[in-house]
């Protein structure tokens, strides 16, 4: 299969490339918060799903191993699961930011432990909940900012050229 076939965009494989080489080459502790900037500037941009559809590295690395997913199960406890997992997400990242910031080594080991974390996470439940479940239902940066940004921008839109 060529790669213009693939499930998976040059773009997620260049921002799989480029977050590898920042946080295990350069060890840049604030990767992660680089691509969370990157997702919010595609998404008052485009206002759509673009960061997430072509860009993660994480949505990268579900598709490209995509073919051994589940098939897509309910999980009642999915919409709930979320309430629990983003904030322990955002408070262990900002509690270790601040933790740390004083001992960049330190900070870097424990960003990298948070993002292996989020990447096994999203491995299990794929192979057990379906393909992307993980981005779908649990994804700490699509919910809690991700969405709203979204919204407001398609209201902002539709007041603009209804107003």
């Amino acid at each position: 299969m060529s790669d213009l076939q693939s499930p998976v965009k040059w773009t997620a494989w260049a921002s799989l490339s480029a977050t590898f080489f920042l946080m295990c080459v350069v060890r840049a502790w604030w990767t992660m918060f680089v691509l969370f900037g990157l997702a919010l500037v595609l998404v008052l941009i485009f206002g759509r799903n673009r960061y997430c559809s072509s860009v993660c590295p994480l949505g990268a690395i579900q598709d490209a191993t995509g073919d051994n997913a589940a098939v897509r199960r309910r999980f009642a406890a999915a919409r709930w699961l979320k309430y629990l997992l983003v904030p322990v997400f955002w408070g262990v990242t900002i509690t270790t930011t601040f933790t740390f910031i004083d001992t960049p080594a330190q900070l870097w080991v424990w960003m990298l432990r948070i993002m292996i974390s989020m990447f096994f996470l999203a491995m299990v439940t794929q192979m057990y909940l379906g393909r992307r479940f993980f981005c779908v239902h649990l994804c700490p940066l699509r919910h809690p900012v991700l969405e709203p940004v979204r919204r407001t921008r398609r209201l902002l839109k539709g007041r603009i050229h209804h107003g």
